[in-house]
C-alpha cells in the first residue's frame, strides 16, 4: 500500500497533467500512488494519458465503469479506487509536494490519530502579468498543530471570519485525508445521491462535519492554479431554497451546507450577518461594473426569498473596482513577501518548484535531518 494516493482528475481535454507529473517525477523516491482519473476513455486518449503513465510506474489511469454525471461523482469514484493510506487531490495545473504523505505519517506519529491534514495552499494565477510588480506572502512557520473542531465548525458553517468562502481549509482538495475518513465520506455522498460540479466544497463540508482529528501546518505543501469562478455546468437549484452555485461561489457553498443539514434532519439558517458579509465580498470581487450589478441583482432576489426577506436589508453592496496589488517585500511578522514571478515562475507548478528551495525542509518537518 502506498503512503499517499494523489488523485488528479483530468476532466477537460485542454488540461494535460504532463507538467505536474514531470514535477512529481523529480522525486522518484516518494512513496506515491498517482491516480489520473478521467471520466471516460475518450478523454484519456485525447490527453494521451497512457503515454504519460508509462513514464512513471507510480502512475495509474482510472476511468469509472459507468460515465460519471458530474465532477462530484468522478471524485468520489476515484477516491474509492485508491489504495493509499492517505488520500489527496489536486487538479492538473496545481503544484504539489511529493513528500506530503511522509509528512502526514510524521504528524500521526507525533500527535496520534489524524483524520485530516491541511496547510496554506497558496493561489497563483498563470494569467498574472509578469510586467506588473506583485508580491505573494509565504508563511515562515512549519510546525503542524491540532485544530479545534468547534472553531472549525464555526468558521465553515457559521461563516465566522470568512471572505467569499469560509476560512476553513480542511478537505480532499489541497488537503490530506485518512483512508478511513475518505471512504466514510464517499459512502455518505453515494447514499445522499448528490450530483453537481462543486466537489471541493461538498467534500470539505463533510470532512469538517464527520472528521474528529484535524491538524494544520503553516508551510505550503501545494499551490493552487487560481482561476476566476464560473458557474459550473452542473449545479443543484432547489425549488424550496433560493441559493445556488449559479449566483456565485458563496451561493454554491450555502446550498451545499443547507443540503447537508437537510440530510441530517436539521434546518440550516447560518449566521445571517456573516453569510451576507460573505455574499457582499463575493459581489465586490467582480471588477467589471456590468457583472457586478448582475451578480448583486441575482443575490438580492435570493435574499428576498430567504427566510421571508428579513435579512435583505443587510445587503448593501458598493462597486469598488479592481483591488490594488500587494507590493510589499521581505519579512512582515511571520510572513515572507516574495515576488509573484520569483525565479521566472509562470504558473503554480513552477512557483512551488522555486519556493520549495527556501521553505522549511521536509526532513526537518518530519523530525529528521533538514533535507
Amino acid at each position: 500500500m502506498a503512503t499517499l494516493s494523489l488523485i488528479i482528475p483530468v476532466e477537460t481535454r485542454d488540461e494535460s497533467p504532463a507538467e505536474l507529473l514531470s514535477s512529481l517525477a523529480e522525486n522518484k523516491g516518494a512513496d506515491l500512488e498517482i491516480l489520473l482519473a478521467a471520466p471516460d476513455r475518450e478523454t484519456a486518449i485525447a490527453l494521451d494519458l497512457d503515454a504519460l503513465a508509462a513514464q512513471d510506474p507510480r502512475v495509474r489511469i482510472f476511468t469509472p465503469a459507468s460515465a460519471p454525471t458530474s465532477s462530484l461523482a468522478l471524485w468520489t469514484c476515484a477516491v474509492e479506487a485508491t489504495k493509499g493510506a492517505w488520500i489527496s487531490l489536486v487538479k492538473p495545473r496545481d503544484g504539489f509536494e511529493a513528500e506530503a504523505g511522509r509528512i502526514a505519517d510524521a504528524v500521526k506519529a507525533k500527535i496520534g490519530k489524524v483524520d485530516a491534514l491541511a496547510w496554506n495552499a497558496i493561489p497563483i494565477s498563470a494569467d498574472a502579468d509578469s510586467s506588473r510588480e506583485e508580491s505573494i506572502g509565504l508563511p515562515t512557520g512549519f510546525d503542524p498543530f491540532p485544530y479545534e473542531k468547534t472553531n472549525l465548525l464555526k468558521a465553515f458553517f457559521l461563516w465566522e471570519g470568512s471572505l467569499s468562502t469560509p476560512k476553513a481549509p480542511f478537505g480532499l482538495y489541497h488537503g490530506i485525508l485518512s483512508r478511513e475518513l475518505a471512504m466514510n465520506i464517499a459512502a455518505t455522498i453515494r447514499t445522499a445521491g448528490r450530483d453537481h460540479d462543486l466537489p471541493q466544497w461538498e467534500w470539505a463540508a463533510r470532512v469538517m462535519l464527520i472528521g474528529e482529528s484535524f491538524v494544520f501546518g503553516p508551510r505550503p505543501l501545494s499551490i493552487v492554479d487560481q482561476r476566476p469562478y464560473a458557474p459550473p455546468a452542473t449545479f443543484t437549484q432547489r425549488p424550496d431554497f433560493p441559493f445556488h452555485a449559479g449566483l456565485g461561489v458563496t451561493g454554491g457553498i450555502i446550498e451545499i451546507q443547507s443540503a447537508l443539514f437537510t440530510e441530517m434532519g436539521a434546518a440550516w439558517s447560518g449566521a445571517p450577518e456573516h453569510v451576507i458579509r460573505a455574499i457582499l465580498i463575493d459581489c465586490v470581487g467582480e471588477t467589471d461594473p456590468v457583472r457586478f450589478e448582475a451578480k448583486c441583482a441575482a443575490y438580492r432576489q435570493a435574499l428576498a426569498a430567504w427566510e421571508g426577506g428579513r435579512h435583505a436589508h443587510l445587503f448593501q453592496p458598493k462597486f469598488t473596482g479592481p483591488r490594488p496589488l500587494e507590493r510589499r517585500r521581505g519579512l512582515h511578522g511571520t510572513t515572507l513577501m516574495v515576488d509573484r514571478h520569483i525565479g521566472g515562475a509562470r504558473n503554480a507548478i513552477e512557483f512551488y518548484r522555486v519556493i520549495r528551495n527556501f521553505l522549511a525542509p521536509i526532513g526537518l518537518m518530519c523530525g529528521g535531518v533538514a533535507v
